[in-house]
């Protein structure tokens, strides 16, 4: 096949995921599922509002991610408002077959690839409203693939900054690890400058080969001006692992989706996600688990907290088809209020088609223990220091599972950081690791732990 035919074979899939897109934003109902058609939570965009304000802009890179740019060791990529302002992939990795490119370019190079992870891995256009909205308006996207057999863990890590200005972010992430090898993906989504609106979509693929390990952990750290809608699938081949970690933060209205589907035989997977909302934010979570494979594991642990007048809802199923005996799940969804207007609901379910299983769930939404608060006050705390460190201690469940100390302590970092913004100067890492203290991590500088970069990245959001 000539480039040319190629590069036009690329923009007509593009181009008919768009049109496809936007087809499903226009026809489809917010809500298919009738559990969820009085809990879930709509977008003020649309298609015209983003239709209007995603032509191409000349930002500067913020000053503070400036010094990202001096780190070459490990693979990068920064987007900024829907372009790709720079890709990084050190060259020792790049002569073993890693690849980390820009989704056009990935279409350039590697079209069979990137064509069978955009239409069989991939959340499609078809399954949901906002998913279409995301497709219609698609303007970046990253390929990460990890060739078979590589002896090594790699690392990567991809930034989006999106301004606050009227920015628009529609982007998809694929991941592609290869049998045996062994891949975590760290995605960060900021914002920057000063505006009345912005949008964050963003569709992640994972495709794990056999007996692969992939982590991959995505940070919501945007503005409160920003409407956000994050949609996640893996699909786990025989003997393979996935693990899903998320902290959403950021946003005005957000809807965060995770789909776990358990295709080999002895697959694993688990998703981890803490949530705050504070002020008039709204969370839409929902995490499934769907077993095909016989003996997998499946967990999904969710927690949020809501202050003020915040809503968060959590959702979530586990299915397991026919084909799936001998597979173990479980689907936990626990919620903490902090106020007497915030509001959460939890609604986990089970769909068992399949005998010799064990499928369980729990959810819960409670308020703050006021004995737990006077018993931290008999000890010398104030009020609010004592609600602080039970709400902080409420995640630590879920924190404390996650393998990869670097995010643990970044979770941490902006849990603590939201909170402090509630009146109190920032916290920094340093003060932070003084407070939480782990015993692999006892006597450990902050540099020992994320290295010089990440300390430039964890500030206002």
């Amino acid at each position: 096949m000539s480039e040319a035919s190629r590069s036009k074979g690329d923009q007509m899939l593009l181009e008919s995921l768009r049109i496809r897109g936007l087809k499903s934003y226009k026809t489809l109902e917010y809500v298919t599922n009738p559990l969820y058609v009085k809990h879930h939570e709509k977008l003020s965009v649309d298609d015209e509002w983003i239709g209007s304000v995603r032509g191409p802009r000349d930002d500067k890179l913020p000053e503070r991610f400036t010094p990202l740019l001096e780190k070459r060791d490990e693979p990068l990529a920064i987007n900024l408002t829907g372009k790709t302002f720079t890709v990084n992939i050190p060259e020792e990795l790049a002569e073993k077959g890693v690849v980390v490119e820009t989704l056009w370019d990935g279409l350039r190079r590697r079209p069979e690839l990137v064509e069978k992870m955009l239409t069989e891995y991939c959340i499609r256009p078809e399954e949901d409203k906002v998913v279409g909205l995301i497709y219609s308006a698609i303007n970046s996207g990253i390929l990460v693939y990890i060739p078979d057999n590589l002896g090594e863990d790699v690392k990567v890590r991809l930034i989006w900054l999106t301004g606050e200005d009227k920015g628009v972010t529609s982007a998809v992430t694929l991941v592609y690890a290869g049998a045996n090898s062994r891949v975590s993906v760290l995605e960060e989504h900021y914002t920057y400058g000063v505006g009345a609106k912005s949008f964050v979509g963003h569709i992640i693929a994972v495709f794990g080969g056999e007996n692969s390990s992939v982590k991959h952990a995505i940070f919501n750290n945007l503005s409160s001006n920003t409407e956000v809608a994050i949609y996640r699938r893996s699909y786990i081949m025989n003997y393979a692992s996935q693990t899903w970690i998320g902290a959403n933060l950021g946003g005005g209205v957000t809807k965060s989706h995770v789909d776990n589907i358990l295709v080999g035989n002895g697959a694993r997977a688990d998703t981890l996600e803490v949530t705050m909302a504070s002020g008039s934010q709204r969370f839409d979570v929902t995490a499934n688990l769907i077993h095909r494979g016989e003996g997998t594991t499946g967990r999904v642990m969710v927690k949020g907290l809501g202050l003020d007048t915040s809503r968060i809802i959590f959702k979530g199923i586990i299915k397991i088809e026919k084909s799936a005996k001998n597979t173990s799940a479980y689907l936990a969804e626990h919620a903490m209020l902090l106020s007497p207007s915030a509001r959460a609901d939890a609604i986990p379910g089970l769909e068992i088609e399949s005998d010799n299983v064990k499928a369980t769930h729990s959810a819960s939404v409670s308020q703050v223990d006021p004995d737990h608060v006077w018993y931290l006050m008999t000890r010398g705390l104030s009020r609010e220091e004592a609600v602080r460190l039970i709400a902080m201690g409420f995640f630590e469940p879920v924190i404390s599972q996650i393998d990869v100390s670097e995010v643990r302590w970044s979770m941490r970092h902006m849990l603590e950081n939201k909170w402090q913004r509630r009146g109190e100067k920032e916290i920094d890492l340093e003060t932070l690791m003084d407070i939480y203290v782990e015993p692999e991590d006892v006597g450990k500088r902050v540099e020992d732990i994320f290295g010089t970069h990440y300390k430039y990245v964890y500030g206002k959001g």
